[in-house]
């Protein structure tokens, strides 16, 4: 199957007619269009396309606004960096000009020109995403391969293009990894001796641009095998120091969970499972962590110290609660999957499954109208309800009622 028969085997038919016809227009407004990068690898691996980018040799903005009006279609947005969307009975494009790009320092955001395609490829990641197939000109049928990346597809490698690359943008390292781990690919030996060479450029690279990176692993169908993988290589250290030795929370996890795709929040828990209270400190400032990721950190390292005590059989349903209700459920979780103490695990499943959805029977309407004052007791009594619930000294609504009367009458009396 040539490369026109896989395009139109996998996009849906109101896809490839646009295409076609921004093809088309492109080419009797002397115009070269490209369809450009993962798309182009996916459609090669025959796996499913999700993004369709096209890079036009010339002004994006300006073939966008041409195609709108000979398709009656509109451009939606465009942005400073020649990039526009064009819009046509609710199917969209996105249309690059193709630019050429040069790195200042280490880290930094390069400076953008417009270039050829050539250079556009140049400019990109790996060779399996630097290839381009001319839109404007289906009936060649060639693909735009100068870096031999159809050949590094046959052989299931990940290389980059040039021996700058990983120091240019270290956060190649972290994408390394995720297209390795999801293409079932192995970095080619070159390149990863580059990548093992060039950890130490992962500290020009901000907080912010980790973070997201680190996201897009735990995005992953096999998020925990990158995260191992990860490890293996040297990134987890090259990140921090102290996550070093991650990929034995990783395996006991891989062991525990037979599902994939866990939230990425338990992953986070897992990140800080070994740590202690300053490194997880230092993890959530040098990854700039949002509150809920740095929470979720903060209670694993908490629970984590209370292992011990949660590995007693005897404890009750109620002090089980009023151990683990403040920490957050991905935290209870990442400890479930990295913990070593049996009877610790099955407590936190019981908590996680059980114990944290109990509710009293009755509401805080119902407790009003048995005679509490609204305020504060209301809930005061809420949560004495609950731990008679799991207690099991309230099993019903009746029990309930007679509960908070005999509260009442006691509360009287005392008065």
């Amino acid at each position: 199957m040539d490369f026109i028969q896989l395009l139109e085997a996998s996009l849906p038919a109101e896809k490839l007619a646009l295409v076609r016809m921004a093809g088309q227009i492109a080419q009797g407004e002397g115009v070269s269009l490209y369809l450009v990068g993962g798309a182009v690898r996916d459609l090669l691996l025959g796996r499913p396309v999700e993004d369709i980018d096209l890079v036009v040799e010339g002004d994006a903005e300006t073939l966008a606004y041409i195609i709108a009006k000979r398709l009656s279609g509109q451009v939606v947005s465009r942005s400073q960096f020649s990039t526009a969307k064009v819009k046509v009975e609710g199917v969209s494009l996105d249309m690059i000009t193709a630019r050429s790009e040069h790195y200042t320092r280490p880290g930094a955001l390069p400076q953008i020109a417009h270039g050829t395609m050539e250079e556009d490829l140049a400019r990109r990641d790996f060779s399996i995403n630097a290839m381009a197939f001319p839109i404007h000109h289906v009936a060649s049928g060639q693909i735009l391969d100068p870096f031999g990346g159809q050949a590094d597809l046959d052989r299931g490698l990940i290389r980059v293009l040039h021996n700058g690359s990983f120091v240019d943008d270290a956060t190649r390292t972290m994408r390394a990894v995720r297209y390795e781990q999801r293409l079932s690919f192995h970095l080619e030996t070159d390149t990863e001796f580059m990548l093992r060479r060039d950890l130490p450029m992962l500290d020009t690279i901000s907080g912010d641009r980790l973070r997201r990176e680190f996201q897009l692993w735990l995005g992953e169908e096999h998020g925990m095998e990158v995260l191992l993988r990860a490890e293996q290589l040297g990134v987890m250290a090259a990140i921090h120091p102290s996550l070093f030795g991650f990929a034995q929370v990783v395996q006991r996890s891989l062991g525990i969970d037979k599902k994939r795709g866990l939230d990425e929040q338990v992953y986070v828990g897992l990140l800080a499972y070994s740590l202690t209270p300053a490194d997880g400190e230092q993890i959530i400032g040098r990854l700039r962590m949002p509150p809920r990721w740095s929470t979720v950190v903060r209670d694993t390292i908490a629970l984590r110290g209370k292992l011990a005590w949660l590995s007693d059989s005897k404890l009750s349903g109620a002090q089980l609660y009023e151990a683990l209700a403040t920490s957050m459920p991905e935290a209870v979780q990442a400890c479930v999957l990295a913990t070593t103490h049996e009877e610790a695990r099955c407590n936190l499943t019981l908590f996680l499954d059980k114990l944290r959805h109990v509710k009293p029977f009755l509401s805080g309407r119902d407790i009003m109208e048995l005679g509490v004052p609204q305020g504060p007791a209301i809930g005061g009594m809420l949560i004495k309800l609950r731990t008679a619930r799991l207690s099991g000294s309230a099993t019903s609504r009746a029990e309930e009622v007679s509960l908070v009367k005999g509260w009442l009458t006691a509360q009287r009396g005392i008065q």
